[in-house]
């Protein structure tokens, strides 16, 4: 499963170089047997995987969507309110 993942910079410049010792890795990507290579990419891509899917959950999509629709509709009130007291300023001075 490919996604553009840099597993080079995860594991070089995000996972600490300790966990990465005490896992018996060594500090460079590819200096990995390529069994670790293959474990560490397939671990990266279920973990984006998940990430994604937890991200697009539907339950989680539709409480934003009713969200984002209150606040477009509070937000159109609330311009409403501010041209009609604009209005009203501009129709006081003019008299």
């Amino acid at each position: 499963m490919t996604h553009n993942i840099n597993y080079q910079i995860i594991l070089e410049e995000e996972v600490d170089h300790l966990v990465r010792e005490n896992a018996g890795f060594g500090e460079r990507f590819y200096e990995l047997s390529n069994e670790n290579r293959l474990f560490l990419e397939a671990v990266m891509d279920a973990v984006y995987g998940q990430a994604v899917a937890d991200a697009l959950n539907p339950e989680v999509l539709n409480d934003t969507a009713e969200l984002s629709a209150e606040m477009g509709t509070q937000l159109y009130n609330f311009a409403n309110m501010l041209q009609s007291y604009l209005n009203t300023q501009d129709d006081s001075e003019e008299l």
